[in-house]
Formats: C-alpha cells, structure tokens, sequence
C-alpha cells in the first residue's frame, strides 16, 4: 500500500510547488477587484489575465464580491450614523442664538475646516431670507445696517461687520 501513496504525494507535492503562493493570490485578488466589485469581472481577470482555473477564479470572485459588499454596507452604517449624528448637533447648534462655526466647535468638537464648510453652507442655503433681512434693515436711519441685523434677526458679528464693510466699500467714491 505504501508503494502507490508515495507517486501521487509527491505529484501533490510538485503541483504545489508550482502552483501560486498565498500571498500571490491574494495580490491577485486584490489588484482584480481594484477595477470592479462584481464577481464576474474578477473572474474574468482572475482567468484571462492571471492565469487562475475557472473553479477557482469563479469561488474566489463571488468570495471577494461578498466581502467587499460587507464592508460597502458597514460603511454605509458608519456613514448613516455619523450623518445622523452630526445632523442633531446642527440642529442644536442652528437653535441656539450663537455662531453655528463657533458652536460646532467648541461644543460637539468639529474641525474647524468642516465647521466652516457647514456653516457657509447653510448660510448661503438661507441666502434669499437674508436679502429680505439686509433690505429690512438698509431703510433704517438709526442704527447701522449691521447692528439692526445684529439686534433684529440675530446676526452673527462677524457676518454683520462684513456686510457693513462691503456696503461701505461699495459707497466709496
């Protein structure tokens, strides 16, 4: 019994030493689904451009597919959470009578860059309340138009102050 055992162990054996290493095809994989995340186009480059055999190529396709839809979905999770998240901080900070920038910082800890962006955002999202707001305010004599969008409609200073410069500007000869 011994006898036959020995030729085919050490067929098994030559055919591995032939065949890819683990971290090859997993490069392989890798590089295959850079390009797509759907099995048949990672097979079709596992066979065509790799060299795999169908079955392989075809298990190890679906497989990635699989896996890399997981991840697609947690971080659609991850995503939703956060957006969730950062949308009640928003809302928090766009009720109370403070600048939304500042709020989002000192409060819920944002980077500075996203706070601005979001700030920004928003302000020019309300873009046309604020022309009604800035004309209410030009035809008063009192105060400047700054301080009446200050008192009145709860400007933050600094966009107050930088519409009062621009108006300023503006009426240079």
């Amino acid at each position: 019994m011994r006898l036959p055992l020995r030729p085919l162990v050490l067929i098994g054996v030559a055919l591995a030493a032939c065949g890819k290493s683990a971290q090859e095809r997993a490069a392989d994989l890798e590089e295959c689904s850079a390009t797509s995340t759907k099995a048949p186009d990672i097979t079709k480059c596992l066979k065509e451009e790799r060299g795999w055999s169908s079955p392989a190529a075809d298990s190890a396709g679906l497989a990635r597919q699989r896996e890399l839809d997981s991840v697609s979905a947690q971080i659609g999770v991850i995503t939703a959470r956060a957006d969730s998240q950062h949308g009640s901080e928003l809302h928090e900070c766009d009720h109370v009578l403070v600048d939304l920038k500042s709020c989002l910082i000192t409060r819920f800890g944002w980077d500075e860059d996203q706070a601005t962006k979001t700030d920004d955002s928003l302000w020019t999202s309300r873009s046309v309340l604020h022309q009604r707001q800035i004309r209410s305010c030009l035809g008063s004599r009192r105060v400047g138009t700054g301080a009446c969008l200050q008192l009145h409609y709860k400007w933050p200073p600094r966009r107050a102050l930088a519409l009062d410069d621009s108006i300023r500007r503006a009426n240079l000869p």
